[in-house]
C-alpha cells in the first residue's frame, strides 16, 4: 500500500543579493537622514549671527533682507511691531510696546499694530543694524530673546516711539483702545 505524504512547499530565504547590494540599500537611508539634518541645521542656525555671543550682540548686514512673517516658518521676518525672527529665533524688541495684531481688543489697535509692523520692516531693511543685549533678563515669558535693535547708536524702537507707532515699554499690558 502506498503512503500519502503531505505536500510541502520548500522554504525560500529572502535574498537581498550580494553583500555590496545589501550595504548600499542600508546606507542610502542613513545618508539621506544625515544630509537632511545638516540642511535643517544650516537653515535654522547657519544663516546669520545671533545675539548669543560673549558680548550678547550681533550685527545684521544690509544684504540680509527681512520679510513679513506668514504661515510659512520664515527665518528672517517681522512678526509684529515689537517682535522679529532672526535665523528662526524670536527676538522681542526690549524697549518698546506696540499695538497687538494677534490678540487685539479693538479695530484701531489692530490697524495701528499693522502700521507699526510695516514700519519696523522698513527700518530693519534700511541698512545694517545691531542686535544688542541689555545684560539683564535675557528671555521673556514666551521664550523670546530680549534685545535692543540699534543703528548708528540709535534705537529702532525709539524711532517707532517718536513716530507714534509704539510707546516705551513699562511692563505689563496696557490698552491701545
Amino acid at each position: 500500500m502506498a503512503q500519502i505524504l503531505p505536500f510541502r512547499k520548500p522554504h525560500k530565504k529572502w535574498d537581498w543579493g550580494n553583500q555590496k547590494k545589501r550595504n548600499f540599500y542600508l546606507a542610502v537611508p542613513v545618508w539621506v537622514c544625515f544630509i537632511s539634518v545638516l540642511a535643517i541645521y544650516n537653515i535654522n542656525y547657519g544663516n546669520m549671527p545671533f545675539a548669543n555671543d560673549a558680548k550678547g550682540s550681533a550685527s545684521i548686514s544690509a544684504s540680509q533682507k527681512f520679510t513679513l512673517c506668514g504661515w510659512n516658518s520664515q527665518q528672517n521676518c517681522i512678526v509684529d511691531g515689537d517682535t522679529i525672527k532672526v535665523s528662526g529665533k524670536k527676538i522681542r524688541v526690549e524697549d518698546i510696546d506696540t499695538p497687538e495684531i494677534h490678540d487685539y481688543k479693538c479695530q484701531s489697535e489692530f490697524e495701528r499694530g499693522q502700521r507699526a509692523k510695516a514700519r519696523l520692516l522698513e527700518l530693519v531693511n534700511a541698512g545694517p543694524f545691531e542686535i544688542v543685549s541689555n545684560g539683564g533678563d535675557d528671555t521673556d515669558r514666551y521664550g523670546r530673546k530680549l534685545r535692543h535693535l540699534k543703528r548708528n547708536g540709535r534705537s529702532l524702537g525709539a524711532i517707532l516711539v517718536s513716530e507714534g507707532l509704539a510707546r516705551p515699554y513699562a511692563g505689563g499690558r496696557r490698552s491701545w483702545c
